[in-house]
């Protein structure tokens, strides 16, 4: 594992592994001291994952590691706008995976709800959101190759609005453009980037030398909406730790 402070406009370090095996015991047991921290001086704890299936080894071992889950909220980072018995459900991933076990007793909070479209119901998704305590104790980002975090995709419909710190919503809904990426399913609520800000901690997981490019990227771009992980990467608000492996 190599460790290093990078200088950039906000504080990141950087957590490289030779095996996603590795990382992923690591990253679970650095996830564990956070949330048992928090639940130390607060009494309670909150964590943001995102789907997809990178992050499901930790999921998984999260779900077995002893604490105090009744008082941890687990919330999504973004959502596909379908049922949860669809296959592209996040709700759906995260309940299988790591809402099991010890950490089945975790409140968890989704963003779909029986409003039509992602539009139509975000005002009820804020709403959900907002009672949940910030700043969030953690919150687990992935990045597409495209440079995508959470659904805030490159060029996609609302982004802009997403990205304005002005904007104090916390979750926004987003119309992305297909592509290989996003699949066909474009129509999104996602945390906007004030919303990803209220977190204490962000950790930013990433694998592949695809990805690790996109990423030191990110560092240096002025284009947030061609590559919107550097909105992230380049904020002075929230400390960022990026958890990476081949």
């Amino acid at each position: 594992m190599i460790n290093s402070d990078m200088n950039n406009k906000t504080s990141i370090q950087t957590y490289f592994f030779q095996g996603r095996a590795e990382l992923f015991i690591a990253l679970a047991a650095r996830c564990t001291r956070i949330l048992k921290q928090a639940l130390s001086a607060r009494a309670q704890a909150s964590l943001f994952v995102s789907g997809g299936g990178t992050p499901e080894p930790l999921f998984k071992a999260l779900s077995a590691t002893p604490l105090d889950w009744e008082s941890v909220s687990i919330a999504l980072v973004d959502e596909r706008w379908v049922d949860e018995n669809h296959q592209a459900s996040n709700a759906a991933l995260i309940k299988a995976s790591l809402l099991q076990d010890k950490a089945a007793a975790a409140r968890f909070v989704g963003m779909k709800n029986s409003s039509e479209t992602a539009q139509a119901g975000v005002c009820e998704v804020n709403a959900a959101y907002s009672e949940i305590p910030a700043p969030f104790d953690l919150l687990i980002l992935g990045m597409g190759p495209d440079g995508h975090i959470a659904s805030l995709f490159p060029y996609s419909a609302g982004l802009e609005a997403a990205l304005d710190l002005k904007n104090e919503s916390l979750c926004s809904a987003i119309q992305a453009q297909s592509s290989d990426v996003t699949g066909e399913n474009t129509e999104r609520m996602s945390l906007t980037l004030n919303g990803i800000l209220q977190a204490r901690k962000i950790i930013l997981l990433i694998t592949g030398e695809e990805k690790l490019k996109v990423y030191e990227n990110g560092l240096s771009s002025t284009n947030f909406k061609q590559l919107p992980v550097s909105a992230v990467l380049q904020q002075q608000r929230v400390p960022v730790d990026v958890y990476w492996a081949p």
